[in-house]
């Protein structure tokens, strides 16, 4: 079964919801525009697979049962600060809910909101902050066994797609050892949400509350790890805050998945917790890293939204729940305002009964997901070309592509090499690799082009060896020399 198994506290949960945080796009009274990928101002480049929506039914001679996501425990996290040098903090922490004791009146949303926070900190490399806070926080990690590595909004994508959902999309990816990687892509890294309005961020900034040692935080991070259709993936998503004294006992994410939980956030708080992230600092490919903060376990982990009350308090939860079940989010707090920013009816709801609903009623888009997992990691583990991205028009056609011109790369290059020796270079640690951060750079600062040599193409009746190879510099060539 769904892995969210449990009983709601608090009660009146209205069965239709919209988005406030999280991504934090705020409230709004009508239907936003869709934003779609600008594929002129940046073009696709050369298609190599393409998947229609009647290449994921499931034919008889396979199993019917609903694929489910097992297995879930905390693997790392981190806050972004709001600061001109690009700074984490690991773990960090998210803010706390802290309602006032009298509603207050609240001023609507204003200023400018990212769409993408982790592509608007570092837009190179968005994934580095990432694979930073997973390494930082266990340097024995085994990314070896990790199959995918996405975040909310690319999974998201694609089980929209597989529920035959029509909006278009596309996001990078990049094989890197054993792991494939999946990166948002925006049309411009600092994309700001056009026609702000409502309270989806004065609320949280009224009724949530930043720690001491996390004080000056724009966003936290979390990443997890579950098991779906028989791949290992982690998953990375916003934390919208947590509710101190969830009992750990009510923290059934998986069944085989809480203890470990449990025992790796102890470790967590007996090593990673200092008085001040000065504590701890250094500088990874001119990403500062700082330690504070400290783990909190997933089963206290909200997505809040608001809305307004005023006239009609319907509200679609099906996107909203497909998000919860991605991120395994057990908790969701939904806030009605007068229309006028005074909120009197707030909701704190224990949505995992809920959410197991959802997953029985789109079972059949779940399968499709499964098998769509399956074919992109099938197709793109084959493909010799090392940047590929996928680019979705709209319903019912899915394509993988090799990226226009020089690419990007998900990762810097020594971060990535790391990546796929299974974390074993601990020399990245103690150093900046700020000059290796642009790829395709030699030592006269010229692009190399991106050339990664045909494996198949070395007739010289030797053994290739990859010795000296890297997963960027050449794509595992077996002919580089020290």
């Amino acid at each position: 079964m769904y892995s969210f198994p449990g009983s709601s506290r608090g009660g009146g949960f209205a069965p239709r919801g919209v988005r406030g945080r999280g991504g934090r796009t705020p409230h709004f009274t009508k239907t936003r525009e869709q934003v779609k990928p600008d594929i002129e101002r940046h073009p696709l480049g050369d298609i190599m697979k393409t998947i229609r929506g009647s290449d994921l039914i499931v034919g008889s001679n396979h199993s019917t049962d609903v694929p489910e996501i097992s297995g879930c425990q905390y693997v790392a996290s981190y806050n972004w600060l709001n600061s001109e040098v690009p700074t984490i903090i690991v773990p960090g922490k998210p803010p706390q809910w802290t309602p006032l004791t009298t509603p207050q009146r609240l001023k609507e949303d204003s200023g400018q909101y990212y769409r993408d926070l982790n592509a608007a900190k570092y837009p190179d490399y968005p994934m580095a902050p990432v694979v930073h806070a997973v390494v930082e926080t266990n340097p024995e990690f085994p990314t070896s066994n990790v199959d995918l590595f996405a975040c909310g909004s690319t999974l998201g994508n694609l089980l929209r797609f597989a529920r035959g959902i029509d909006k278009a999309f596309r996001f990078n990816v990049e094989v890197i050892g054993n792991t494939v990687f999946f990166v948002r892509k925006e049309n411009d890294p600092k994309e700001i949400i056009k026609d702000i309005r409502g309270f989806g961020h004065t609320f949280p900034e009224a009724y949530t509350t930043w720690d001491n040692d996390v004080k000056g935080s724009d966003t936290h991070q979390r990443i997890i790890q579950y098991t779906f259709g028989g791949l290992n993936c982690l998953v990375r998503f916003e934390s919208d805050g947590y509710i101190k004294g969830v009992s750990k006992g009510s923290d059934k994410l998986s069944d085989k998945g809480t203890t470990g939980e449990d025992d790796l956030l102890q470790a967590l708080q007996g090593t990673t917790i200092g008085h001040s992230s000065k504590t701890f600092s250094k500088t990874l490919d001119r990403i500062s890293v700082k330690r504070g903060g400290s783990a909190v376990p997933q089963s206290s982990i909200f997505d809040m939204k608001t809305r307004s009350g005023k006239y009609n308090k319907f509200i679609d939860m099906r996107d909203i729940s497909s998000q919860l079940w991605l991120k395994q989010i057990p908790n969701f707090i939904l806030a009605y305002h007068d229309g006028h920013g005074l909120f009197q009816d707030i909701r704190v709801q224990d949505i995992r009964d809920e959410v197991q609903a959802w997953q029985m009623e789109n079972k059949d888009g779940i399968r499709r997901f499964a098998v769509l997992l399956k074919k992109v990691l099938a197709v793109v583990k084959n493909e010799r070309r090392v940047l590929l991205e996928i680019y979705c028009p709209g319903a019912d056609r899915l394509e993988i592509r090799g990226q226009y011109g020089e690419g990007t790369h998900a990762l810097p290059m020594q971060l990535a090499d790391r990546w796929a020796d299974d974390g074993s270079d601990a020399d990245l640690v103690t150093h900046s690799i700020a000059a290796d951060e642009k790829h395709g750079l030699d030592e006269n600062g010229d692009h190399d082009e991106f050339k990664y040599s045909n494996l198949d193409d070395d007739d010289s009746g030797t053994e290739p060896d990859y010795t000296a190879c890297t997963a960027h510099g050449c794509g595992y060539c077996g002919k580089c020399t020290y």
